[in-house]
């Protein structure tokens, strides 16, 4: 009896530890590394960092995968965005986060502060498989900051 009781505890354990590892990744819980320079709204910090509110749609629109770079791999150099300046560095995250995370916050950002409705028709959201080929890439935040550039986003 004591022998099916440790079989079936073992089970349900390894059963908890499946559906956690199986679970998709929190966007919103994600951000929380972002707060301290896009603020819990998206408007980002004037002259440093811009706002996600209504500008990341935007950047989607203009190449779906420049935001995944802008995360993997980061952003340095001067930019604009909604007719201001802004010269902070954004960090890689690549290193720290998988590629459903990277995922799950590209989704998180997308879907609030008004994004969702400055979306490309038949926008879909952003998925592991994306971004893993795009982390392939092993950009510099230099190189992503001309690829920015290339873009016209200024």
């Amino acid at each position: 009896m004591r022998r099916i009781s440790v079989s079936l505890t073992a089970i349900a354990i390894a059963l908890a530890l499946c559906g956690q590892s199986l679970a998709a990744p929190d966007g919103a819980a994600i951000y929380n590394k972002c707060l301290g320079c896009h603020k819990p709204n998206g408007a980002g910090m004037p002259g440093l960092f811009p706002p996600l509110a209504g500008d990341a749609a935007r950047l989607v629109k203009a190449n779906r995968d420049f935001p995944v770079d802008v995360i993997l791999f980061g952003l340095k150099g001067e930019i604009r965005a909604g007719g201001k300046t802004y010269n902070g560095t954004m960090p890689a995250y690549g290193g720290g986060l998988k590629d459903d995370e990277v995922a799950a916050v590209l989704n998180y950002i997308l879907s609030n502060w008004g994004n969702d409705k400055l979306l490309p028709a038949g926008h879909k959201p952003f998925t592991a498989a994306e971004v893993k080929k795009e982390r392939a890439r092993k950009l510099s935040p230099e190189q992503v900051h001309e690829v920015r550039e290339k873009l016209k986003l200024n």
